[in-house]
């Protein structure tokens, strides 16, 4: 018997309803949309990544039950990890050429009873629609653990059975328990919830027997029993289940016939389009040989997205391996030569004045070619100035800019293709030139979107600060790097289930403020990392206010909910009228505030109160400054704090603080030139800010 601990890195799923979600997962921009769209289409893919967010490695304090609360919380990366894992499997495993028919009969099974669970919910009002077509897209996944785990004995079972009911017989006798027992109680395990599971585990049960059942078990048990009719069915068969499907419809939820039979009807069109848009065909049975080029077409194109994916996998490591800038272009060639067969290609990269792209041809300190970034001088520069891949034929270069020209003989193509080479932020590195004959082109037109991919891994490794410091101090900035870049993964996925829920909301949900908030405060993150990444960069401008009164109100809108209000604690605004300017960096003033604001709200009982006071532009010895601060009125600042001056020390709140705050603040406020004193008692501290006016 299948244990239900059994992990789910073994389910089938067909190759066809695996390549979108790996597209999904290697667009420039990761769509998250589109990706968990893909995922729903297929029940193993959704077992696996609903098995791996609840387990003990990614679990976050509640269960994820949706596919959305599963790709916010497991990240990009290991979603495309699960993907390739299961592509690979798919490929090499035992299971999928033997039996593809049958995965066939279960993705259409599958796919119609989420549809029609989903479709039920709506009409009888269910409030969890989402919920409806998990359960109905993972109906089976009992049988597909059994058929991994144990297929010698359980594939004749299969073959031999003529419906669900003989089916369930059997697997009793064999295991003690049928399929969908045993599906329910791996959702069960894997925290999906007891309603989920039992919807699962009684979607074979007769009408009579669940009708005073969960709403969501009656769901799933109409939306089986209407669309159970897999294509090897007899007619009496076919009749017979019709019968108790329209039965079941009156039972469950007083539908007619005529209703039950329109909606079916849809679904069924609905999952054969979609069929057709993944080239699947549901026509052949499950005991039928598979000698159709459909799927052999869409294992050749797994494997050419397994194979890309590896590759990017490998030019990620050799492009880190390469400490300088020449280090990087060479690896960036040689990777692409290794690759992809091609020989001749140049790098342009942008100048630090953003104003013009330089290439080197020969080993030399200056570059051979420098183009100013202007429209028509080039098919270099219009393809950075456009963000488009531009292709040239030789026989059409001589109307050409004699550097383009130039360029075709460098390259000894005769055809030249150039790709924009932006970052993750779309910030433009340079442009990849490829040297290409026309055979080279027309082999690698196929594969342009994994040269698209090559391309942006290529431009985030030469956006890389070059290191300078001894070898120690590069391993410390190389770790740095690499956690900025893993950091940006989650934080991506959480601004994209920001986009979601804005766009689920409407424009006039009263919660649309605070998830702008959020959105807002994420970004800040994501520059506070870059400042870590690289600390003697010029801070990014973030287009924030250009008031400080604007600022203090932001800030105090997110430390009062967040903060204040749930500790019972006043938050008091003390503005100066004059509205006094902000010239120095936002991103810095709102850390300085958020360090402060929230010492100071973790330092007070409940009752306590916070001023924040911003004054007018005044002079203090001889410099134009704006004051600003921050008082509570809580105990004091314990004298060891005081005695440090701003010192890391080991803080006094307990567990979970790590007595950084002031530290930081103090830090932060010399970074942007400004003055930073404190007053502390019985009755409270006071924090004083100077901020430089420019």
């Amino acid at each position: 018997m299948a244990s239900v601990n059994t992990a789910t890195e073994a389910l089938p799923s067909l190759p066809q309803a695996l390549i979108p979600v790996l597209d999904a997962t290697q667009t420039d921009e990761a769509d998250f949309q589109s990706l968990a769209r893909a995922i729903l289409q297929d029940a193993g893919m959704s077992g696996r990544l609903l098995q791996a967010a609840n387990s003990p490695f990614y679990y976050r304090g509640s269960p994820c039950r949706t596919i959305d609360r599963a790709l916010f919380s497991l990240g990009l990366d290991t979603v495309r990890s699960l993907a390739l894992t299961a592509a690979i499997q798919q490929l090499f495993g035992e299971f999928g050429p033997r039996h593809r028919g049958y995965l066939r009969v279960v993705w259409r099974r599958a796919l119609t009873t989420a549809n029609l669970a989903q479709a039920l919910s709506t009409l009888t009002r269910y409030p969890r629609p989402e919920e409806a077509y998990l359960a109905g897209l993972l109906i089976d996944i009992g049988r597909l653990m059994r058929l991994v785990e144990d297929e010698g004995h359980y594939w004749p079972i299969l073959q031999s059975a003529e419906d669900d009911a003989h089916l369930v017989i059997a697997e009793r006798d064999t295991y003690g328990q049928h399929y969908g027992e045993l599906g329910g109680e791996c959702l069960e395990t894997w925290g999906l919830g007891r309603f989920v599971a039992d919807a699962v585990r009684y979607h074979m049960e007769p009408a009579e027997r669940v009708r005073d059942a969960h709403h969501l078990v009656k769901l799933v048990n109409l939306a089986h029993a209407l669309g159970c009719l897999p294509p090897t069915l007899s007619a009496t068969a076919e009749a017979r289940c019709n019968e108790a499907a329209l039965a079941a419809a009156d039972t469950l939820f007083g539908l007619n016939e005529g209703l039950a039979r329109e909606l079916r009807g849809r679904v069924a069109e609905d999952v054969q389009r979609i069929a057709g848009s993944l080239e699947i065909d549901l026509e052949p049975s499950a005991t039928e040989p598979e000698p159709e080029s459909s799927d052999r077409t869409a294992e050749r194109a797994l494997g050419a997205r397994v194979r890309d994916l590896t590759e990017l996998e490998r030019v990620n490591g050799e492009l880190a391996r390469a400490a300088s800038l020449q280090e990087r272009c060479m690896a960036a060639r040689r990777t692409l030569f290794l690759t992809l067969g091609i020989s001749q290609s140049l790098l342009f990269l942008v100048d630090e004045d953003q104003e013009s792209v330089s290439a080197w041809v020969e080993d030399d300190e200056t570059p051979d070619f420098t183009l100013p970034l202007l429209p028509g001088r080039s098919l270099v520069t219009d393809t950075l100035l456009d963000r488009e891949i531009l292709r040239h034929e030789e026989e059409n270069a001589t109307g050409l800019p004699v550097i383009d020209q130039q360029l075709f003989r460098l390259c000894e193509a005769e055809r030249l293709w150039s790709f924009p080479m932006l970052t993750d932020g779309h910030q433009p590195t340079g442009v990849l030139i490829l040297g290409l004959t026309h055979r080279q082109a027309e082999e690698l037109e196929a594969r342009s979107d994994f040269i698209r991919s090559l391309t942006r891994e290529i431009a985030r490794a030469l956006s890389q600060p070059t290191p300078t410091a001894s070898p120690g101090d590069a391993e410390t900035a190389q770790r740095i790097r690499e956690t900025v870049h893993e950091a940006g993964n989650p934080l991506s996925i959480i601004q994209n289930y920001l986009g979601v829920l804005h766009h689920k909301l409407g424009e006039e949900h009263e919660a649309r403020h605070e998830l702008g908030l959020i959105k807002d405060e994420i970004d800040r993150v994501g520059r506070i990392l870059l400042r870590l990444r690289d600390p003697d960069a010029a801070p990014v401008d973030d287009a924030g206010p250009t008031s400080l009164n604007a600022l203090v109100r932001q800030v105090a809108d997110i430390v009062d909910g967040s903060l204040c209000r749930t500790r019972g604690i006043q938050l008091h605004l003390d503005l100066s009228p004059s509205d006094p300017p902000l010239s120095v960096p936002a991103d810095h003033v709102r850390q300085i505030l958020t360090n402060l604001l929230k010492n100071a709200a973790e330092a007070q009982a409940e009752g306590g109160e916070i001023t924040i006071a911003t004054r007018a532009p005044t002079t203090v010895n001889g410099r134009r400054v704006v004051p600003l601060s921050v008082a509570d009125k809580g105990p004091g600042l314990p004298p060891a704090v005081q005695a440090a001056a701003f010192s890391p020390v080991e803080s006094t709140k307990g567990p979970g603080h790590s007595g950084l705050g002031l530290s930081i603040v103090k830090r932060l406020t010399e970074e942007i030139g400004a003055t930073l004193t404190f007053t502390s008692g019985s009755a409270g501290t006071r924090f004083e800010i100077a901020l430089p006016l420019v």
